[in-house]
């Protein structure tokens, strides 16, 4: 009979708790927040296999943590790398359409919304425009439009939204300056 403690076989002692373990169930909430926010951009991803993945690596490679630190940081990385893996599987295993459902059109924009994005983009500087296109039109990576573009993926970052924001400042149509 036992009395609700986890006991050792060999010794009878209670098994210490491990703090990567404690700081896990701790972090959960927020690592899965992450993983949603983060898989919306990786089709075919579900956030709760990622998260799952997530923590199986982090016990997995727990000898690469150190205690002494914070946790988030380190497994925000474990998270980036299983969504990088998740993303590179599914390009290289495409899924097939079903026969009988169309493939999804492209968004093409007519007439007045063309000319309004014509005209948001063009109060832009060009890096600022085409940081801003590729991250928000093809869906690319801080990480990828920084090694296309040869800047740092913080440059990339103060790009994108300087971009948002001057967007955000222009006039709507119709309204006096």
């Amino acid at each position: 009979m036992t009395d609700g403690l986890a006991t050792s076989r060999a010794s009878g002692a209670p098994d210490p708790v491990d703090p990567l373990e404690e700081r896990l169930a701790s972090a959960l909430p927020r690592l899965r927040a992450h993983v949603a926010r983060s898989s919306r951009r990786v089709p075919g991803v579900d956030p709760d296999d990622v998260a799952q993945e997530v923590v199986a690596r982090a016990l997995r490679y727990r000898a690469t943590y150190d205690a002494r630190r914070e946790l988030w940081p380190w497994l925000r990385r474990v998270a980036e790398h299983v969504l990088i893996r998740q993303r590179a599987a599914g390009s290289r295993h495409p899924q097939p359409l079903a026969e009988h459902e169309p493939a999804a059109p492209e968004p093409v924009l007519e007439g007045e919304s063309r000319e309004e994005v014509a005209r948001l983009l063009a109060g832009l500087k060009p890096i600022e425009r085409d940081v801003l296109v590729r991250f928000h039109v093809r869906l690319e990576s801080v990480r990828e439009i920084a090694r296309a573009l040869g800047l740092r993926e913080g440059t990339v970052k103060s790009h994108l939204s300087r971009a948002r924001r001057r967007v955000a400042e222009l006039p709507e149509p119709g309204d006096t300056p």
